[in-house]
């Protein structure tokens, strides 16, 4: 696999933020309200459709799939690895089956985060399986083949979407799933019009504490201001344009659309305002999580989270409550009628 990089100094300089983003902020750090949300709204949807408990089961379900059960060597690419912290799950999954036979190679741009997983691979004793590699996926070329292709939560990070998925179509064997669970709702992480009025109408009954974005360490007392991710580094650079691309070159086998309005709520920003310990504060995002699900059945909004299998061929899509992946689709001037009617 090789790399070029862009000589391009604005795109250099997003690198360079997108890098030091997270070499001192916790990656997988969420709080706890988000976990109430997603045992009882996210879990679900990976058990009906993929059989998974976890994300972890998500990728070995594939990957045990995609090798007929380990009766074939497998070979694995992830896209977008950060530190290895779900590629080292998977394997140490993988190992524990005896007769599994399988090499994960994991890609990364940031040197800090490969120098991460590769002392953590040292560390699990797994050198001999998982390749940690420094490359910059927004540009790269590749002969090798894969009966694998993971990308999680890595995808609304790349600015060249139509040179990677081409490269995962191209590096993909045709019986091999591209497994994904990433972002699919507005750049930068922002609101549609539909899931924005809802939040400017719950806003008034949330506390100032609640109202307190964590991240970005400043109140927003008076309405749900948005905030575009995507200003530094690659938060969110094209997270819209994701699943459009990929149904133009794959074909959706196992999809689960989730997320919404209710996911600002109990995220990084403003979940660490919310006491998963209170009865009435539970209650309350437990009511919205309901209303966001009746709302997403509906169609009146569209999922900003996906996880999903795609494949080169079709075999027929199972998904979660109707909700397929072109139904999931939100184009940039389909706003819906209901919204249109209050604007």
């Amino acid at each position: 696999m090789s790399i070029f990089r862009s000589r391009n100094e604005d795109y250099d300089l997003k690198v360079q933020q997108q890098i030091d983003q997270y070499v001192t902020e916790p990656i997988h750090d969420l709080p706890e309200i988000f976990h109430l949300w997603s045992g009882n709204f996210i879990q679900p949807g990976l058990v009906d459709v993929f059989g998974a408990e976890s994300i972890n089961d998500f990728y070995f379900n594939a990957a045990r799939e995609v090798s007929g059960d380990f009766s074939r060597p497998l070979r694995i690419l992830s896209v977008g690895c950060g530190d290895g912290t779900v590629e080292l799950e998977l394997a140490e999954s993988l190992r524990s089956r005896a007769d599994a036979d399988f090499q994960l190679v994991g890609a990364d741009l940031s040197p800090v985060l490969i120098g991460r997983f590769e002392e953590s691979v040292r560390e699990a004793r797994l050198t001999d399986c998982v390749l940690p590699r420094v490359e910059d996926l927004n540009s790269v070329a590749s002969d090798e083949r894969y009966d694998l292709i993971m990308a999680n939560h890595s995808l609304h990070h790349i600015v060249d979407l139509e040179g990677i998925f081409a490269f995962i179509h191209k590096a993909l064997l045709p019986h091999g799933i591209f497994a994904t669970s990433d972002m699919i709702g507005r750049n930068g992480h922002m609101r549609w019009a539909e899931t924005e009025a809802v939040l400017q109408a719950v806003w008034p009954l949330l506390t100032e504490k609640q109202k307190f974005h964590h991240q970005l360490l400043r109140p927003n007392p008076d309405r749900f201001e948005d905030f575009d991710c995507s200003g530094e580094g690659f938060e969110g650079i094209r997270a819209q344009d994701i699943l459009y691309l990929i149904l133009n070159s794959f074909k959706p086998y196992r999809f689960f659309g989730y997320g919404g309005f209710v996911d600002v709520l109990v995220d990084r920003g403003f979940g660490h305002g919310f006491d998963a310990t209170d009865e009435q504060q539970r209650a309350f995002i437990m009511t919205l999580a309901k209303l966001n699900e009746m709302m997403l059945d509906s169609g009146m909004i569209k999922p900003t989270v996906m996880s999903a299998y795609f494949t080169k061929d079709d075999r027929g899509e199972r998904c979660y409550h109707g909700r397929t992946a072109v139904r999931s689709l939100r184009l940039p001037f389909d706003d819906p009628q209901w919204v249109k009617h209050h604007q």
